[in-house]
C-alpha cells in the first residue's frame, strides 16, 4: 500500500520484503559478536563499501551489519559478496534517487523472523517515511532481537523526532527480550538529543555502548555523533569508528560485544 504524499511510502508492515540466505553454515560461537552500524549514503558506493568491509581489519568478518539508506540491489550485493543472510525493508522511494530507501539487517547467523516498524511523522520537506527494520537472530541458540534504525533529520521538529524515538522504545518494551541490539542513524545533532535518547533507552535497561566512538559524521569541518549502538543483555568489549571510508559521509561504527 503506497502513501501518495511522497513519491511512494511503503506502509505495509511486512512488505515489500527482501531476504536471502548467503551465509551458509553459522560461525563457531566463542561468546562474542562483532557489530557494524553504517549509513551508506543513498547506497551509491556499494562496491567501495564491500571493499572496505572486506579489507579493513575492524570491519572484516563482522557477525552483524546494521545498514541504512540502502536499496535491495545494494543489500544483496553485500550479502552475496561477503556471505551474509539478510532482511531488508524499504521505507520509501527516495525523491532524490528514485530508488528504494530503507534499512537492512545482515547476519552470519540465521534470521528467524522479521518485520518493519513504521516511525511516526513524515519529512516536512518530502513527505517521506522513516522506519526501523527488526529481526530475530539465532546466535548459537540464543535469541537476539536486532534493529536497524534511521530516524528523520533535524528538518523535523525536536518534539516529533522524540516521538520517533519513543515509538522505537515502545516496540522494544512490548516484548521482554533478554538480548536486544539497536543500531543506526538517529540524526542527533545536539548533545541534548543524545542525552534524551540515552535517558529514554535507560528506561528499558539499555545502554549506549558506542559512547566514545565519535564523531560519526563531519559536516563543514564539524564533527557530529549521529550514529549509535544500544544494547541490553550484551556487554561492550571494544568499540570505535573507522574514519577512512570513501563509501559514505558517515563513518561505520563497529562494536565488539559479549553475550552475557
Amino acid at each position: 500500500m503506497a502513501d501518495s504524499r511522497a513519491r511512494c511510502n511503503f506502509c505495509d508492515v511486512d512488505s515489500p520484503r527482501f531476504a536471502a540466505d548467503h551465509a551458509g553454515y553459522p560461525p563457531k560461537f566463542k561468546g562474542e559478536i562483532t557489530v557494524v552500524s553504517w549509513n551508506i549514503k543513498f547506497c551509491l558506493k556499494v562496491d567501495t563499501a564491500i571493499a572496505e568491509l572486506r579489507e579493513v581489519p575492524a570491519l572484516h568478518g563482522a557477525d552483524i551489519l546494521l545498514l541504512q539508506e540502502m536499496d535491495e540491489q545494494g543489500v544483496d550485493a553485500i550479502g552475496s559478496e561477503l556471505a551474509y543472510n539478510y532482511i531488508y525493508y524499504p521505507a520509501t522511494v527516495h525523491t532524490r534517487t528514485g530508488r528504494n530507501f530503507g534499512n537492512a539487517v545482515l547476519s552470519k547467523w540465521p534470521i528467524t523472523c522479521s518485520r518493519k516498524l513504521q516511525l511516526p511523522h513524515r519529512s516536512p520537506r518530502t513527505g517521506e517515511m522513516r522506519i526501523a527494520t527488526r529481526a530475530h537472530l539465532d546466535i548459537a541458540g540464543r535469541d537476539l532481537l536486532a534493529y536497524s534504525v534511521h530516524t528523520e533529520t533535524f528538518a523535523l521538529s525536536s518534539a516529533k523526532r522524540r516521538e520517533q524515538f519513543q515509538a522505537l522504545a515502545e516496540d522494544i518494551a512490548c516484548e521482554s527480550h533478554e538480548r536486544v541490539l539497536v543500531g543506526g542513524d538517529f540524526n542527533t545533532i545536539r548533545g541534548k538529543d543524545i542525552a534524551s535518547l540515552e535517558e529514554l533507552f535507560a528506561g528499558l535497561g539499555m545502554k549506549r555502548v558506542s559512547t566514545g566512538a565519535e564523531p560519526t559524521i563531519r559536516a563543514a569541518m564539524i564533527g557530529f555523533s549521529f550514529d549509535h549502538i544500544f544494547t541490553r543483555g550484551l556487554t561492550n568489549i571494544e568499540k570505535d569508528v573507522w574514519k577512512g571510508t570513501r563509501a559514505s559521509d558517515h563513518f561505520p561504527v563497529w562494536q565488539r560485544l559479549s553475550l552475557s
